[in-house]
């Protein structure tokens, strides 16, 4: 009986050639498998005791896994016998082409880990992006969706966010009101009117007793004297004291005889 023929028949032959790098593919696919999901693990733990961004980490957590499966994968072509030095090199050239093609992509999920790691603001935060002004809706790892004072969905890419100077209205529990400036005519009486506006501020129970209201001459201007009007609130508050400031400011004004001056100019005509 020929034995010979009879392995190569049944692939003996074969499998005692191929056995071995067969068995260490399999042993390196098992390895990695579990080691793999012990650092996906590790991470998850991790980023959970240091607080971090849920979509950040888990995309970190996702980046991981795919850098080290490529590991792998080139490991066992190497096992296998191919030669991967000229298929790093093609990945390296491919990856320079890739990245260059989509450089403002890359550009906005690095902002957006940027800002899961450093939370400059937090989702429902108000908070002022260069001239946009917006509820917090969603923070994603690309772009971050706010909702506008009229009900308007503004998507933001993460790099226009990340570059530019960030004003969250919310951080803070407390606020002091910083845009309400009234003016009286110079003919009026400035301790009368700081005295009426200093009324309004101590009948409201919005308005905090600490920090003290500021009620002070901010400007002599061309049409008549600035008061800026200083309160502190909750930030729940801001608005509802605002508007309230606002409407009762005029009408106490009118009350009390204080004119709020129009722009005016004085023109002069000089005879021949």
């Amino acid at each position: 009986m020929d034995f010979t023929l009879i392995s190569e028949w049944l692939g003996i032959s074969n499998f005692l050639a191929y056995g071995p790098k067969i068995m260490v593919v399999v042993l390196i696919l098992v390895t990695s498998y579990v080691a793999i999901k012990i650092v996906s693990r590790g991470m998850n733990v991790f980023f959970s005791k240091v607080d971090f961004e849920v979509s950040a980490g888990k995309f970190l957590q996702k980046s991981v896994r795919v850098f080290l499966w490529i590991i792998v994968f080139l490991l066992l072509l190497n096992n296998l016998g191919v030669e991967i030095g000229p298929l790093i090199a093609g990945l390296g050239i491919a990856g320079f082409v890739i990245g260059f093609a989509l450089q403002s992509t890359i550009s906005n999920f690095a902002s957006g880990i940027f800002i899961m790691v450093y939370k400059p603001f937090k989702l429902d935060d108000w908070i002022k992006v260069g001239e946009i002004v917006g509820e917090v809706e969603e923070i994603g790892m690309a772009a971050t969706t706010l909702k506008s004072p009229d009900n308007k969905k503004i998507v933001i890419p993460n790099s226009k966010i990340w570059g530019t100077t960030i004003e969250n209205f919310s951080t803070n529990p407390v606020r002091k009101l910083f845009n309400l400036d009234v003016s009286i005519s110079y003919e009026d009486s400035i301790d009368k009117a700081i005295k009426v506006i200093n009324g309004i501020l101590s009948k409201h129970d919005k308005v905090l007793k600490e920090p003290e209201p500021q009620v002070v001459v901010k400007e002599l201007g061309e049409n008549g004297v600035k008061i800026a009007v200083r309160p502190s609130v909750k930030n729940e508050d801001y608005w509802d004291v605002f508007f309230y400031l606002n409407r009762k400011i005029k009408e106490e004004f009118d009350r009390n005889k204080i004119t709020i001056p129009y722009p005016q100019r004085t023109v002069r005509i000089k005879k021949k």
